[in-house]
């Protein structure tokens, strides 16, 4: 079967709109995903911040997508989830982002609340894990 080459209908561009103003703005989460995928460490992902949530997450807290992002990363890397089932950190939370946190907490005898605030455990004792060692 012969199939015409595709070609652009030139009457159908706009001139109002450039290439760069017609794309999506970039998403951090995404780009994250992507350089994990590479195999960029924690540092090179979430530089200095990684331990540095600006709202809880877990059930009924904030969520927002990048401290989701770097807690799916982290319990990743502590063995309590499989990322690479979802292709990388999404920032988006679910049951089994939830299961891994009470997993974490549960296998470090925190309290398994399912839930990781800025100023809590869950974060001071992964802070404290990969702490440089003197």
């Amino acid at each position: 079967m012969f199939m015409r080459p595709f070609s652009v209908d030139k009457s159908l561009r706009s001139r109002h709109l450039s290439p760069r103003a017609a794309a999506a703005p970039a998403d951090p989460v995404w780009i994250a995903a992507c350089a994990w995928m590479n195999g960029a460490s924690l540092r090179q992902l979430f530089g200095d911040l990684v331990f540095d949530l600006l709202e809880g997450v877990g059930e009924g807290e904030a969520n927002r997508r990048a401290d989701v992002a770097k807690l799916q990363a982290l319990l990743h890397r502590e063995g309590d989830l499989d990322l690479f089932a979802s292709g990388g950190p999404t920032g988006y939370w679910s049951k089994r982002e939830d299961a891994a946190l009470r997993a974490f907490q549960r296998r470090h005898g925190l309290t398994v609340d399912g839930i990781a605030a800025p100023d809590g455990q869950t974060i001071a004792l992964l802070r404290g894990l990969y702490a440089p060692k003197h």
